[in-house]
């Protein structure tokens, strides 16, 4: 399918918000972080649900989550569509999507966490570039002073700037677990998410793809388990690198006191047997996730890795036209 990608975002845009995940938990942030949409020049909309709540941990039932998403793709007037918060279960609307109207009407959609199921779904349905960014509740309420300005940088340049991204500056020190060279389209996000997509027609092409992905408190086992499992999905037998982000509170064992005495058995050296016999670069500490301050990452776009650079990871596509 052709890869369609939108409009950048102008200042004036209207910005519609849904809530096609768990509920809006702390609305104070949440409308911190629509005020400071608004100061960046944009106009908000908020969908008709977006502070329902359905069974406790659903932002409204499966109709009225999909009703929002599908009627602000098709709202002429709304230029982009962020989402409020993450959590789960978004997979439950992947059958209400209407994705010949997105594929009709190309506008920037954005999230992370369990949002990554939504991102990755739409751009390989309706061929749509998506993007991995911040959330409204937990990401724009901390607005884009100090140290996050580099936000606002990696935001601005990935959906209201139609050049490519470029170089992606590191923050901080990088870990280089496998060295070596890679180009390909990105795709990826929470891992626990993505891991979701196997075996459904929603799961994304992976071949030659760059796959990015992340995760928040996740112990060692935890991720070995995802990772084992996309392994033996054949995922590692077709892209071509690996670009991990911050892992928040993923640094542990558990949850026996033997578990919990080793030190020596890192998420880095799980990682490194996981991949021993995969030959594609790995580098891991990219600012992306759920961490502040973190970029923006268009999902389907040219993207490369070359470990020999000081910044080793760059997206050499722009995401919007």
């Amino acid at each position: 399918m052709r890869t369609i990608k939108p409009r950048a975002l102008r200042k004036g845009d209207e910005i519609g918000i849904i809530s096609p995940s768990e509920p809006v938990i702390y609305k104070k942030k949440f409308l911190r972080g629509v005020e400071i949409l608004k100061k960046l020049g944009f106009r908000v909309v908020l969908g008709k649900n977006v502070f329902k709540k359905h069974g406790g941990y659903m932002a409204g039932t499966d109709k009225e989550r999909a009703a929002d998403l599908n009627a602000m793709f098709k709202n002429p007037q709304i230029k982009g569509i962020f989402c409020g918060t993450g959590g789960m279960p978004s997979n439950r609307l992947l059958e209400l999507i209407d994705y010949y109207s997105i594929r009709k009407n190309p506008k920037v959609f954005m999230g992370l966490s369990d949002i990554t199921v939504l991102i990755n779904a739409i751009n390989k349905v309706a061929g749509l570039v998506t993007f991995h960014g911040p959330n409204i509740e937990s990401g724009f309420s901390r607005g884009f002073s100090g140290k996050n300005k580099y936000t606002l940088e990696y935001f601005s340049k990935a959906v209201m700037n139609s050049k490519p991204i470029g170089i992606v500056r590191k923050r901080h020190s990088l870990e280089i677990l496998k060295k070596g060279r890679a180009q390909g389209a990105l795709v990826g996000g929470n891992l626990e998410a993505l891991t979701t997509l196997l075996g459904t027609k929603y799961e994304p092409d992976w071949k030659n793809k760059i796959f990015f992905w992340e995760e928040v408190e996740q112990t060692i086992e935890d991720i070995d388990f995802f990772l084992t499992h996309l392994r033996l999905c054949g995922v590692f037998n077709k892209i071509s690198g690996i670009v991990i982000g911050k892992l928040v509170g993923c640094d542990t064992l558990g949850p026996t006191d033997d578990w919990k005495k080793e030190k020596s058995f890192t998420i880095s050296k799980m990682i490194l047997e996981i991949c021993r016999d995969y030959k594609f670069p790995i580098i891991k500490g990219i600012p992306f996730g759920h961490f502040y301050p973190q970029i923006t990452l268009p999902i389907g776009v040219k993207a490369s890795i070359d470990t020999k650079k000081t910044n080793p990871f760059s997206i050499d596509e722009s995401g919007v036209k």
